[in-house]
């Protein structure tokens, strides 16, 4: 009888010491998916920041784009004011030529 009552202790403290490894082992699972997640949710977090940055960067590529398109239309602008001038100036000129003409003409 004793013998069996120190075979039946031995496989309850076995079982036991099975059920502790086993318990261990979920734990540790756990641990490690608990793990994985927190590094899917920061990689998640980082590609997002990933985005948003190169949202911005394209915003301030179109935003420069349209900078330079601006200053593109302010020299066109300049250089037809500044053809304008020439021309009125060369017509004014070619006035007074006519009217210096139409004088000494009348003379």
């Amino acid at each position: 009888a004793a013998v069996k009552a120190s075979e039946a202790s031995q496989a309850r403290r076995t079982a036991e010491a099975e059920a502790r490894l086993q318990a261990a082992a979920v734990q540790a699972a756990v641990d490690a998916e608990t793990r994985c997640l927190a590094a899917c949710a920061e990689a998640q977090e980082t590609q997002a920041e990933e985005c948003r940055l190169a949202a911005a960067t394209q915003t301030a590529v179109r935003a420069e784009a349209r900078l330079v398109a601006s200053a593109q239309a302010a020299v066109k602008a300049s250089e037809v004011r500044r053809q304008t001038a020439v021309a009125q100036a060369a017509t004014e000129a070619e006035r007074r030529r006519l009217v210096a003409a139409a004088q000494v003409a009348l003379e």
